[in-house]
């Protein structure tokens, strides 16, 4: 075919010289990520199987037969690994553990108790189809945004890949006399030279093209985070001291006039605009945290009913501020998520909750289980939210109308910001709607505690 005369070593070389190519330019473009390090391991797999293929009648057949082999499926594996890491699923480690030990069985089985070369290419040919399959279907369903060239290159390669093998394990199972020609240079082996040959070339390309794109959108998505932190620190953040600056000359000032009672309620609001500066300033040093540290916090079982206790106790300077009580409902004591990222979030729901709460009015703390999460609410029955602001919120905008609070509390909308992007972060979900009562109701959700 083609007047082109290919071998098994050939083969092996391209192999061996596309897996350096993808290792090398993933790893020098992502040393970092997780799904670069198990592509560059499924190339490096892929092409030490194609030399130990090369090498058989010089190695034992369970060198060259079975191991080479294992590592072909192995390295298509690891493809698959990489792009449920890529996408943001947890990869199946132990579903293909499970997956490869059987293949191996089953090669050891054909090639040393019941020889059947036939249906060594079936169960080859199966798996890698399977998997293929499997790599093309994560692209396709992992993404609620619109797929990048190079992602739907990655999905129509591994769908023509999937293709080529599954006729090839077919002609395998009705053919038995074409296969037992596979190793001489018939069409069906020239096109097994040019599916793989093909199938290493693109993916090494699809891959850096795929993390160089991911980095690029990233990079963007950081340096915007990082130009909004910046703006609120020059300007929301100075505000707030603007306002304290001016209470504490009232204060003096009332004093030195000799009115006590007007002193001290404006030290009491300077206690106030003080404990909420100080809140504003710990979400700053949360959410900048978040914009630089790259480790992910691991995730742990919560007690959402001594959170909740917890968050009440620290607020208990706002709430008598106001005369505001809140009412515990605790009725799922536990949850699992990202403790330090639950805490926050509850705790700026709550003092939000407070801010736009009317004086000696009340807050309801509620947990719930729906299916797989525990739905936390906060509810307050103060002066609540407009339509455009909740709408605003729900669609991620950076603005969306942030207002003061009942007593003169200055809002940012920091907080809330913070709190949306942390659910978000950490995989669960945040909303804001009316209270039928009046007032706002925020709710976000957690994750039902895994069974021991």
């Amino acid at each position: 075919m083609f007047g082109v005369e290919l071998d098994i070593r050939t083969l092996a070389f391209v192999a061996t010289l596309s897996a350096i190519i993808t290792f090398s330019s993933l790893w020098m473009v992502s040393r970092r990520d997780n799904a670069t390090m198990l592509w560059a391991i499924g190339g490096i797999a892929n092409a030490l199987g194609f030399v130990l293929l090369g090498f058989r009648g010089y190695i034992p057949d369970l060198a060259s037969v079975v191991v080479g082999n294992t590592l072909i499926a192995a390295g298509h594996a690891f493809y698959l690994l990489g792009l449920q890491a890529y996408t943001a699923k947890k990869p199946s480690y132990r579903i293909v553990s499970i997956a490869i030990a059987a293949y191996a069985a089953l090669f050891v089985y054909y090639l040393e108790f019941v020889p059947n070369f036939s249906m060594r290419v079936v169960v080859i040919s199966v798996t890698i189809s399977a998997v293929s399959l499997a790599g093309c279907l994560v692209l396709a369903q992992s993404r609620c945004r619109k797929l990048t060239p190079p992602e739907i290159l990655m999905a129509i390669t591994f769908a023509a890949h999937c293709l080529f093998h599954l006729a090839r394990g077919v002609v395998a199972l009705i053919d038995d006399e074409a296969m037992t020609q596979l190793m001489s240079a018939s069409t069906i082996h020239m096109l097994a030279f040019l599916d793989v040959i093909i199938f290493l070339l693109l993916t090494a390309v699809g891959f850096t093209a795929m993390i160089i794109i991911s980095l690029n959108l990233s990079l963007m998505a950081e340096a915007r985070a990082k130009n909004r932190l910046f703006t609120v620190l020059a300007h929301d953040l100075r505000t707030p001291f603007h306002g304290l600056a001016g209470l504490s000359l009232m204060a003096q000032q009332d004093l030195v006039a000799g009115n006590p009672a007007q002193a001290l309620g404006n030290i009491r609001k300077l206690h106030s605009s003080t404990a909420e500066t100080l809140r504003f300033l710990d979400d700053l040093l949360v959410w900048g945290r978040t914009l630089f540290d790259q480790r992910k916090p691991e995730r742990s079982t919560i007690a959402l009913d001594e959170q909740v206790d917890n968050t009440i106790k620290v607020s208990r300077p706002l709430l008598e501020t106001k005369s505001v009580r809140v009412i515990s409902e605790v009725d799922e004591p536990t949850a699992y998520g990202i403790a330090p990222h639950a805490e926050m979030i509850l705790r700026n729901l709550l003092v939000n909750a407070i801010k736009f709460s009317n004086p000696h009015g009340s807050i309801t703390v509620s947990t719930q289980k729906f299916g797989d999460k525990i739905q936390i609410k906060v509810i307050d029955r103060g002066v609540g939210a407009s339509d455009d602001m909740i709408a605003a919120f729900a669609a991620s905008m950076t603005s969306y109308g942030s207002k003061d609070g009942t007593g003169g509390e200055i809002g940012s909308g920091v907080g809330l910001s913070l709190c949306r992007d942390l659910c978000r972060e950490d995989g669960e979900d945040i909303w804001l709607e009316h209270n039928p009562e009046g007032g706002l109701i925020a709710t976000f959700t957690l994750s039902v505690p895994p069974a021991e």
